[in-house]
């Protein structure tokens, strides 16, 4: 039965979760006015040479690591000394953060370097309101992680390991959770190398690549690069050059390898739902188990199956896209990437996780002076934003009105009722009219705008 379980969860996780993301609902609204944070374009990121290593006390050096800091403070903050237990997601909600694991074949013995989580997805179950949420993590973001300093979030697990073998993803699980503010519950680790052996165990994957990629700097186990073609339209990959399609950055930016990986999990899991692939699962079940580390209970991973089957792809499983606005790239001095994971990009994430049903209807949210106290309307533009609602605009109405009013279509109920409570407004302050997704939030002389 256990082994039926991880089987089960690995495919939930290789694929379920993915399942539409060519077709999941993008929160993309959170990026068209999100102001652009950070003094570097992204596309800085796009060519950066391998960065140098750097030793620690009592360890080998490590390699992809920098010891030039970028001109931004890192996102997050240090837990106190002694750092109280994480929190748990309230009752109905699951998070669960999946890591992809870059290790070279000679680094996996004893002392060895630990390698990095090169793919990060917090991904988010939330059973009550029936939606799965999925955000992608910048490998280079720039964090706070607790007990070791600033670095890139990829490094969690690399120091979590070298304090004690096993605690990787507890480290990690705690950056990420302290990084948005969020629980975060469990972890599934897997070892994209391995993840070859399953892609050919399948007998391939069909990928839909938009444009051609050549990458002439492709990194190789023995530490040397190689270059690879691969060209344009659908194909059936092998596991070799699925993978090599999913890590590859040279070509564009770690933003369209944070998507290629998206897609190669959806892949993975069309092709494993295949009835002719069935035959093979005995082959593949072995390769799975060592596919995949999981501090998820068997109890879990039933309720996953079974809410995850149950999804909609178009409507049920929501993703925040890789969006450079949200988290502007930088290349330092010794040409280390990093990534400015900005406050609008953390209060995107939250709202995603922790308000689904408000980031699932996208409203266009306008703020109007009809009436207030001059600079009342940004004031509020700034408290929504900072709870992951971007205004779309602020402007002066051409009426005033008496009292502050919210007036909104049935398309972005949940998002009126969620400003109206933020405003502490009445009941009868809030009015429904039509079927859009628009919120128009009327401030009147009575407004008053909480702080914080």
């Amino acid at each position: 039965m256990k082994r039926l379980l991880t089987v089960g969860w690995c495919l939930f996780v290789l694929g379920g979760f993915g399942v539409g993301l060519n077709g999941v609902r993008d929160v993309g609204r959170l990026s068209r006015s999100a102001a652009t944070q950070g003094s570097q374009s992204a596309s800085s990121a796009s060519s950066a040479p391998e960065p140098a290593t750097v030793a620690l006390a009592g360890h080998p050096p490590l390699r992809d690591f920098d010891t030039n800091p970028p001109p931004f403070e890192p996102a997050g903050v240090n837990d106190p000394p002694q750092a109280a237990p994480q929190q748990r997601s309230p009752a109905g909600r699951l998070t669960v953060l999946l890591l992809g694991i870059d290790q070279r074949p000679d680094e996996a013995g004893s002392g060895g370097d630990p390698g990095r989580t090169d793919s990060m997805i917090l991904a988010s179950i939330d059973f009550d309101a029936h939606l799965a949420s999925l955000v992608s993590i910048p490998r280079d973001g720039f964090v706070v992680i607790p007990g070791h300093g600033n670095e890139r979030v990829n490094a969690a697990y690399t120091f979590g390991e070298i304090d004690k073998r096993g605690n990787g993803p507890e480290l990690a699980k705690r950056t990420v959770g302290q990084l948005f503010s969020l629980p975060v519950d469990r972890y599934a680790l897997v070892d994209i190398h391995a993840m070859e052996q399953v892609i050919d165990t399948l007998g391939g994957v069909w990928i839909d690549n938009p444009k051609r990629l050549v990458d002439t700097a492709y990194p190789t186990d023995n530490y040397r690069t190689i270059t690879i073609d691969i060209p344009a339209g659908r194909q059936l990959m092998d596991g070799v050059t699925a993978v090599q399609y999913a890590r590859t950055r040279h070509p564009d930016s770690d933003y369209g390898r944070q998507g290629r990986q998206q897609q190669v999990l959806l892949a993975i899991r069309d092709q494993a739902l295949q009835l002719s692939v069935l035959p093979r699962l005995p082959q593949l079940l072995p390769q799975v188990q060592q596919l995949v580390r999981t501090d998820l209970t068997p109890v879990e991973i039933a309720q996953v199956m079974s809410f995850g089957r149950g999804l909609d792809r178009t409507t049920d499983i929501l993703s925040l896209p890789p969006n450079p606005q949200l988290t502007p790239g930088y290349t330092g001095p010794g040409g280390a990437s990093y990534i400015n994971l900005t406050t609008t990009y953390r209060s995107a994430v939250r709202q995603l996780v922790e308000q689904p049903r408000v980031a699932a209807e996208q409203a266009d949210i306008g703020v109007y002076n009809a009436g207030a106290p001059v600079g009342t309307g940004g004031t509020a533009a700034a408290l929504l934003g900072r709870l992951g609602l971007p205004v779309a605009r602020v402007e002066t109405a051409p009426q005033r009105v008496v009292a502050t009013r919210i007036e909104a279509g049935s398309g972005a109920r949940e998002t009126a009722a969620m400003i109206a409570k933020t405003l502490g407004l009445p009941a009868d302050a809030l009015v429904m009219t039509g079927e859009s997704s628009s919120v128009r939030v009327l401030l009147g002389p009575d407004a008053h705008i909480p702080v914080g």
